[in-house]
Formats: structure tokens, C-alpha cells, sequence
């Protein structure tokens, strides 16, 4: 197969940050340093508009990407992708969302293209099976990327989608810029005001019912008389940052948590953790925090829903509890609190499975080995035709 460089579409709906947005971005970025050409379609103003030029991408800020029964809106990106796909002809397309998809899909069939297009879905959320979602997955749509085996294992015994043309590859990210650092680690533990004797559980990871902050707010509750020196750390802003502040209050731990809300330092502020937690309840698949609290060499406790599992494993990375559960997570806080020696054993570890499996570079290249792969399937299929 060829190694030529590729002209590479990306298109997002997305206005605000994100995983996804992350994922696109570190996507870019790696493809572009290897000399790919890449593209991204997105909404003028979005964070994603700005992490596509940082990443060295095309920027293709016009498209509206509206939900809903939006006709105008609708029928302005479909002309707009259209348009492109004449004017430019890339290699592939790569759709991220439900709007973005559909939208590439009908931008392809006016432009009479056979550009392949693959879609990555990001979550666990249900997808409806009925007449047009099977046209969508299984005749236009090229193949499926899924970012972990949990979604791809759900989608394959969906009539909507075609087991053989799927795929899981998960989140990359980078060892290096999360890589321990001690006077990075003093500075931000100054910064927070933590002492070397506190025990610092980080979470990093919007202020949203998903994430799970409830129960660790109320695992902390449980544990902080036996554990004057436990702190717990939150990166992060969201629609429940008052009603967590407020339940802080009543659990009397106000004192211990500190809401660092939004941060462009995130892996500085990751090294000043002792541990980071995750005890997600929804959504979650391919957690990059996981990852980047793993290869800054911190032990973390992690619920078992979806995709997690597949990050962590229970005892040697860290510790996996059941989702939407307190009394666990306290245990394991307490574990990790109790038993240092085994804590720092299990950051290694964690940081050794980053590097081994979770990188930016295996990450890129398994998504690039996918954009290759159907480009050739497809031209042979033309071939045969």
C-alpha cells in the first residue's frame, strides 16, 4: 500500500472544547508533522477553529452544523462541503458527529464523489435503528472507528452498522508532555497550597452528572476524619459547578476541595495529584484524563463503565470501583492513602501502559492505517465495477 501523502478532510460540529475537539486536534497535529495535508471543517468561533491552527491544519471555519430540522442551515453545509470536495478532491473524509455526517454524505452524492468517508463515534449513546440510519451506516458511510471495544462490541450487533467494516482505536495522548516532573510538581502544589504531607486526589473532567463528582464528594465525606491531610483537586467547569460547591457545604468538605475551574496548564496542574479519579457514570469511553493522570506516573481509581476498563486494570494501574457507588470509591481513596509503596508502583505502571499502548504516535498511525486501507478497498471496488 502507499505511503504518498493524503489529503485528509476532518469535520466536527462542535463549538465548545472537548475530548473530541481534543481528538481532532492531536489528529491534525500528528498528520500534519508527517506531511499529510489535513483540513478541518468546522463552525467560525469554535475551539476547534483555533486548536486546528495551532495543529498546522487548513481551516474550513464556514459551517453551521446546526441540529434539528434546520433547512437553511442544513442545505449551507451541504453546498459548502460540496463545493470543496469538487474544488479541492481529498483522499478522505473523516466525520465526527450526526451533523457533520450527514451533511458529508449528502455533500458527496451532489458532487457525484466517491471520496470514502469514515465516521468515529465517540460515546456510548444508543443509536436508533431505523430505515435511515441503516442507509447512513451501511451504504454511505464507508467504515466505522469506535474508541473502545465496549462501543465497538454494542454496535456490531446493531442492524444499523456492519461489524466487518469497524474498528476500535482509542484516545492518544502524549507521554512526554505528562511526564513527571518534580519542580513542575512543586510549583503547582505551591500554587494550590498543599503541603507534602496532603494526599491530593485529582479530577479533571467537566462539572456535569456524567463525570461522577457526586460520589466522590460524598466518598471524601466518608473518609475525612481518619484523613486530616486528604485534599481532592477539580479541573474543570460545567452547569453543576454551584450545586457540587453547595453539596461540599453540607458534607462539610469545603475546606478540602479546591475548584480550579477551566485550565490551559492542565499537565502542570496534573503533576501537583497524588492520585486521580474518574468515577464516571455515563458517556465515557476512551478518557484522555485517565491517560494523562497515567503518564504523569499517578496511580487512579476508575469506575467500570464503558470504556474504562480497557484503560486501567484493577490492581496494577489502579483501582476500579462500580459505577454510581460511594462506599467503594472511599475504600479505594483509603487504599492508595494507606499503602504509598503500592500507589507509586501502580503510577509506573500506569505510565508504562501509556507508552506501551496509549500514545499520540500509535494513535495517529492506526487511524492513518485505517484511511489507507479504505481508500485502497474502494478503489478496488471501483477496479471490479
Amino acid at each position: 500500500m502507499s505511503d504518498s501523502a493524503l489529503h485528509i478532510l476532518l469535520t466536527d460540529p462542535h463549538s465548545g472544547g472537548g475530548g473530541q475537539v481534543r481528538y481532532l486536534g492531536n489528529l491534525a497535529q500528528r498528520l500534519t508533522q508527517w506531511g499529510h495535508r489535513v483540513t478541518i471543517a468546522c463552525r467560525a468561533g469554535s475551539v476547534l477553529e483555533t486548536r486546528a491552527r495551532e495543529a498546522g491544519a487548513t481551516v474550513l471555519p464556514v459551517m453551521r452544523f446546526r441540529s434539528g430540522l434546520r433547512l437553511r442551515a442544513w442545505a449551507h453545509d451541504v453546498f459548502a462541503l460540496r463545493r470543496y470536495l469538487l474544488d479541492e478532491r481529498p483522499d478522505i473524509i473523516h466525520v465526527n458527529g450526526s451533523q457533520d455526517h450527514w451533511a458529508a454524505v449528502l455533500a458527496r452524492l451532489l458532487a457525484f464523489s466517491r471520496t470514502p468517508i469514515v465516521r468515529t463515534r465517540h460515546n456510548t449513546y444508543s443509536v436508533d435503528d431505523h430505515l435511515a440510519n441503516r442507509w447512513l451506516n451501511r451504504h454511505a458511510t464507508d467504515f466505522q472507528i469506535v474508541v473502545c471495544e465496549t462501543v465497538r462490541h454494542d454496535l456490531s450487533s446493531h442492524d444499523a452498522f456492519d461489524p466487518e467494516r469497524m474498528t476500535s482505536i482509542h484516545n492518544g495522548v502524549d507521554p512526554d508532555e505528562y511526564a513527571p516532573d518534580h519542580a513542575e510538581r512543586k510549583e503547582a502544589r505551591d500554587e494550590f497550597g498543599y503541603s507534602d504531607q496532603d494526599f491530593v486526589f485529582g479530577i479533571a473532567a467537566r462539572l456535569a452528572k456524567a463525570k461522577g463528582h457526586e460520589y466522590l464528594l460524598r466518598a471524601a465525606a466518608m473518609l475525612k476524619d481518619k484523613y486530616p491531610r486528604m485534599k481532592l483537586l477539580s479541573l474543570g467547569n460545567g452547569p453543576l459547578e454551584a450545586k457540587l460547591q453547595d453539596l461540599c457545604r453540607e458534607l462539610g468538605i469545603e475546606g478540602r476541595v479546591t475548584w480550579a475551574g477551566f485550565r490551559n496548564d492542565v499537565a502542570r496542574c496534573t503533576q501537583a495529584f497524588d492520585a486521580g479519579v474518574l468515577p464516571s457514570i455515563d458517556c465515557d469511553t476512551s478518557s484522555f484524563s485517565l491517560k494523562e493522570e497515567m503518564a504523569c506516573e499517578k496511580p487512579v481509581i476508575a469506575s467500570d463503565y464503558g470504556g474504562l476498563i480497557e484503560i486501567v486494570e484493577d490492581g496494577v494501574e489502579g483501582l476500579i470501583v462500580p459505577a454510581g457507588t460511594v462506599e467503594p470509591l472511599a475504600e479505594a481513596m483509603a487504599r492508595l492513602m494507606d499503602d504509598p509503596e503500592s500507589a507509586i508502583a501502580m503510577g509506573k505502571a500506569g505510565r508504562e501502559r501509556v507508552c506501551a499502548e496509549f500514545s499520540l504516535e500509535q494513535f495517529a498511525g492506526r487511524t492513518l492505517e485505517v484511511y489507507r486501507q479504505v481508500i485502497a478497498d474502494a478503489a478496488g471496488r471501483r477496479s471490479s465495477a
